[in-house]
């Protein structure tokens, strides 16, 4: 059935009268007829009473009304709101780590700086699809985003060589240590104090991921470590686990850790030293894709994520 029906009926049932109906939907009142004797089939009810002096809607008919006029309202918004988000190459789509909802700031700002450099331009900002490299990398191939903030420890330019990467910013990482941990007194983490260190890694779909970037920075800073593994489907198992996690460390981005956990009285998050490691929060997309847009939103994030680190007080690495 062709949606236009459902504009159709809502016309004729707001001027009971074909001819004047047909007018002011430009077609003829026989195929209006028949468009409307479709709908009564469909629904398999009489909508309208129709006799030579008037047209009536009948009680379906009433009935009908307010769901046609919310059916054809979310289609003429869906096609505005396609039309606005998906306009071509003024349009950029970025997905990514950005989906955060403790980046919102961050985000907002970056946004409101876009559209200031180019008001003709539009910014969406999707879901976060995957925190691997690889799976960005994926969305960007499939023409799914056309830019993806994510995290990591370094960006392998030899394995992803269609892809161009740009470094928005370096994120400092902490650890979350408890109270009686002999590190809980240190003000500011350093190589030697990691090194030997036991990490807690959380295992599961949303952890898993981002534990693969902090071993690569552990391993790039030749640090020697072990692990502890614990199973986690939900950010409550890792503050349920942190509870009891003994002497075990915690690796956690230091803008960035859980509330449950900062707020977390028996757990102390001291600073790791950027001359140790940070994180990279670097923009992907696909070689020549949209350059000049990916540029800008290139340097209003790099922008935006400085200013987010300095309402932190953590100054530049």
């Amino acid at each position: 059935m062709d949606i236009n029906v459902f504009n159709e009926f809502c016309t004729l049932a707001r001027e009971l009268n074909f001819r004047e109906a047909g007018q002011k939907l430009h077609v003829s009142q026989s195929a209006l007829s028949r468009h409307i004797a479709a709908l009564e089939s469909h629904y398999n009810v009489a909508l309208f009473t129709r006799d030579k002096h008037s047209v009536r809607l009948t009680d379906a008919g009433a009935f009908l009304l307010d769901y046609a006029e919310s059916i054809w309202g979310h289609f003429q918004q869906s096609q505005e709101h396609m039309e606005r988000l998906f306009a071509g190459e003024h349009h950029l789509r970025l997905s990514g780590v950005i989906g955060n909802p403790s980046l919102y700031g961050f985000v907002r700002q970056a946004e409101q700086l876009f559209h200031e450099a180019d008001p003709s331009a539009t910014l969406h900002i999707e879901r976060n699809t995957s925190p691997l490299i690889a799976g960005q990398v994926e969305e960007l191939r499939a023409d799914n985003a056309d830019g993806a903030l994510i995290y990591c420890s370094c960006f392998d330019e030899a394995a992803y060589s269609d892809i161009d990467h740009m470094l928005v910013g370096k994120l400092p990482m902490a650890l979350a240590v408890r109270r009686e941990h002999p590190l809980a007194k240190e003000r500011l983490i350093n190589r030697d104090m990691l090194n030997g260190g036991c990490f807690v890694q959380f295992v599961g779909p949303d952890f898993s991921p981002h534990f693969h970037a902090y071993r690569k920075l552990l391993e790039k800073a030749d640090i020697t470590f072990t692990v502890a593994p614990v199973p986690a489907d939900s950010e409550y198992d890792a503050v349920r686990y942190v509870d009891n996690m003994g002497l075990n460390l915690y690796l956690v981005p230091g803008p960035l850790v859980l509330p449950a956990v900062a707020a977390n009285p028996d757990i102390v998050i001291i600073p790791i030293s950027t001359d140790v490691f940070t994180l990279n929060l670097e923009l992907l997309s696909l070689k020549g894709h949209k350059a000049p847009l990916i540029d800008l939103a290139g340097h209003c994030f790099t922008e935006a994520f400085q200013s987010f680190l300095e309402t932190l007080n953590i100054a530049k690495p």
